[in-house]
């Protein structure tokens, strides 16, 4: 191009965009990745995020005062099972995961064997996935005196097994 005497000046430089001090600049003056991009300048969009966290771990800068930040924009809080085992009020509720409330009926000291025949994890030889039971069947009231494990075939001959015992109405 400059042998033909064509402007170039208004490309951009050669080298390396993105400098040690620019990046150390941005993360220090953020709290997670996407803060970083827009302290530079960026669209918060997966190729910048992941040439900028390159760039940052290839130059060996410290994020570890970086938080998680959830759909709100908040830092995420870690739940205790406190806060995971409780009954929820009828409106507005959400159905937690089974594998949290697995993990916090086992934070609480509950056995993983099933509450009817005494099985545990492992049958046969072979891994057996417990299931967690809601005595009364009600989704929403996740207290610990209503949560059981059980396997697949007690669960299975349970009244409200899958909604078994749900009343419907049309």
């Amino acid at each position: 191009m400059r042998k033909l005497g064509v402007d170039t000046s208004h490309f951009e430089r050669e080298g390396v965009k993105w400098t040690r001090e620019i990046l150390e600049s941005a993360v220090a003056a953020s709290a997670n990745m996407s803060e970083v991009l827009r302290h530079l300048g960026l669209e918060i969009v997966g190729g910048h995020h992941t040439h900028i966290s390159r760039r940052i771990e290839a130059y060996g800068i410290d994020t570890s005062h970086f938080q998680l930040q959830t759909r709100r924009g908040a830092a995420r809080r870690p739940r205790t099972p406190e806060k995971l085992l409780v009954e929820q009020p009828p409106t507005g509720a959400r159905r937690i995961q089974s594998d949290r409330l697995r993990w916090a009926m086992t934070a609480l000291g509950i056995s993983e064997q099933c509450a009817l025949c005494q099985v545990g994890t492992v049958r046969q030889g072979r891994p057996l996935p417990l299931e967690v039971d809601h005595i009364d069947g009600n989704w929403r009231d996740n207290r610990i005196e209503n949560l059981r494990f059980l396997c697949p075939n007690c669960h299975s001959t349970t009244p409200n097994y899958r909604g078994r015992g749900k009343v419907r109405t049309s």
